[in-house]
């Protein structure tokens, strides 16, 4: 029930944020102005998330098919990860590019929160808990990389 009622507040929030950003309500831009050196870092940062935060986990829902619980959680961080990607591109296009900052906070936040709590629970090996951790970590810093390059960007105070 959490990961439904997660979904929902997400979108509600960011339809709100781009709302009110169309309507000059909230005190942040409608575009992100990266610079050059930005844009360079984030393809980078981006070839990185496909890898830790897509690939390595589809490999790890691979390896759990035999594990119901473990195969369970990796098919509904997946899936969450597929409603983020979507409700990225979908609302950047219908309300503002600026909103997958946001969405992208919030997706993040949830998915550590997912790690975190499963942690304890899973069977894992000792490659599998490693995984785990890298999962966690590149999480754990793209909330950083979010809050110190992606917020600022938009932002343009009240």
């Amino acid at each position: 029930m959490t990961t439904p009622l997660f979904i929902l507040l997400a979108t509600l929030l960011s339809i709100g944020y781009g709302f009110g950003v169309q309507g000059q309500a909230l005190p942040f831009t409608t575009e992100m102005d990266f610079s050059a050196i930005q844009l360079q870092f984030l393809r980078g940062w981006l070839i990185l998330a496909w890898i830790t935060g897509i690939l390595l986990p589809i490999i790890l829902l691979i390896q759990a098919r035999k594990q119901a619980q473990s195969r369970a959680f990796w098919g509904v961080y997946l899936a969450v990860l597929f409603i983020q990607i979507f409700s990225e591109g979908f609302l950047r296009r219908w309300l503002v590019p600026s909103v997958v900052v946001p969405i992208g906070f919030f997706y993040s936040a949830f998915r550590l929160w997912q790690l975190f709590d499963a942690f304890g629970r899973l069977t894992l090996t000792r490659f599998t808990k490693l995984a785990f951790r890298i999962v966690a970590l590149f999480w754990a810093a793209n909330l950083v990389m979010l809050s110190v390059l992606s917020f600022p960007t938009i932002f343009k105070g009240f």
